[in-house]
């Protein structure tokens, strides 16, 4: 990603910049640069997406059968370069854009293809951290060998954070725009089986679980367990806003944990602040109390073969 790229146009040219000058030393990094992109994308897909595409678990976490999904991989499974694949491949954030076209089972060859236009990124990067260097850099005198480097780095930046953000958003165009326009083509990509059986069965699980959680159906101790919760929680949030001087150690972002807090941390917390964080801890545990029964109770209901029941049927429960 970015980092990377601005990393190797600090490194590379501050080191290359004698034998293959300033231009070349920028270009060689941006080569290095697009060649890992390369390379991890195509590890990212084949290595890591494609072994993901085995769980039901995860194809339904990714939304495999959403119309969002399913315009994606019709604008990323198309053969060549355009400017819709082009903009999802470098607008997309890298590692979750490569496991995505792994987990869709697209062509290597057709994502490597899309991917190389993201020279159009890492060169402007790679551009900003040598310019970044170069600014850095005095003569013997102690003036600026390049005065001018501070000035074309920051404008380098702004087209490096062009790029980026506009690529993004030329993806969330096209991608609206498949989704509309091509919406036969969308609707025409099949469902994935056994995702569409599980977001079934998750759906119907949902419904159960908002039965037997309705205020009027939980019994008392629930109730008082998700009260309790509430009461904790609220209680902590407060004691930290309105009295942060009695909770805490006063301690600056410039601060040392040695000089301020005598090497350890905990010394943050006072009294106070144990109780806020004690009462978060509360509300946490109360909560996962409170949604394990729900749980428990929704099987309970799913295995009975009712979404809805009356109240009256919910006192068996």
């Amino acid at each position: 990603g970015v980092p990377i790229y601005l990393a190797l146009g600090i490194v590379l040219p501050s080191q290359g910049y004698k034998i293959l000058g300033w231009l070349g030393a920028i270009l060689y990094s941006t080569g290095v640069g697009l060649v890992l992109k390369l390379f991890s994308s195509a590890l990212q897909q084949k290595l890591i997406g494609e072994n993901l595409s085995h769980y039901v678990k995860v194809r339904q976490f990714v939304g495999i059968n959403s119309k969002l999904m399913k315009a994606m991989r019709l604008e990323l499974g198309s053969g060549g370069i355009s400017a819709a694949k082009v903009a999802i491949l470098i607008g997309g954030p890298d590692w979750p854009t490569s496991v995505l076209c792994g987990i869709m089972r697209l062509s290597l060859f057709q994502i490597m293809l899309g991917t190389i236009p993201v020279v159009l990124l890492i060169f402007p990067t790679c551009l900003t951290g040598s310019l970044l260097y170069m600014s850095s850099r005095v003569l013997d005198n102690g003036n600026p060998e390049f005065p001018w480097a501070g000035t074309a780095s920051t404008l380098a930046a702004s087209v490096t954070a062009m790029v980026q953000f506009g690529s993004m958003l030329v993806a969330a165009y096209y991608l609206e725009r498949t989704s509309e326009s091509r919406a036969d083509e969308v609707e025409a990509i099949e469902d994935d089986q056994e995702v569409k059986e599980a977001n079934e069965k998750d759906e119907h699980m949902r419904k159960c679980y908002e039965t037997v959680t309705q205020w009027n159906a939980v019994p008392l101790w629930p109730k008082l367990i998700l009260t309790f919760s509430l009461l904790s929680v609220t209680a902590s949030c407060y004691m930290v806003q309105f009295f942060p001087e009695v909770c805490f150690v006063p301690h600056e972002l410039t601060d040392t944990i040695d000089d301020n807090l005598g090497g350890n941390v905990a010394s943050l917390f006072l009294p106070l602040g144990w109780a806020a964080v004690a009462l978060f801890l509360a509300c946490t545990i109360l909560l996962y109390i409170f949604s394990s029964w729900g749980k428990r109770q929704a099987q309970k209901l799913v295995e009975s073969g009712q979404a809805m029941p009356l109240n009256t049927q919910l006192e068996n429960f």
